[in-house]
């Protein structure tokens, strides 16, 4: 799955509401009805994108459809802000060196 489709699938509110229930383990769809305050089509709905794009899985115990989250979609986002997070880091400590430099400059001309 590309890290684009993850974001676009994490847009939707109602999705992210999905995946925070499901955070704590396996959910039957009828426990996420009731704990997301969807409607069962709603949810079964969403559910059904979640798992197409593997964001989620889909076990079956008897009747029960119980979902879970797969986390390998979320590494892999995880791995790709990483880049980001670290060209901040590194702008942010560019800046305080050259901030740093400037602040007895600026010290001397204020006498």
């Amino acid at each position: 799955m590309r890290v684009l489709d993850v974001f676009q699938l994490l847009s939707d509110p109602s999705r992210r509401h999905l995946l925070e229930a499901l955070r704590d383990g396996e959910r039957s769809v009828n426990d996420l009805v009731d704990t997301t305050q969807m409607s069962q089509p709603a949810v079964s709905k969403q559910l059904r994108l979640l798992k197409d794009s593997g964001m989620v899985t889909l076990r079956r115990s008897g009747r029960q459809h119980l979902y879970s989250i797969r986390g390998a979609p979320f590494r892999e986002v995880s791995e790709w802000l990483g880049f980001y997070e670290q060209f901040w880091r590194d702008g942010l400590a560019r800046m305080d060196q050259i901030l740093g430099a400037e602040a007895p400059r600026r010290r001397n001309r204020n006498r």
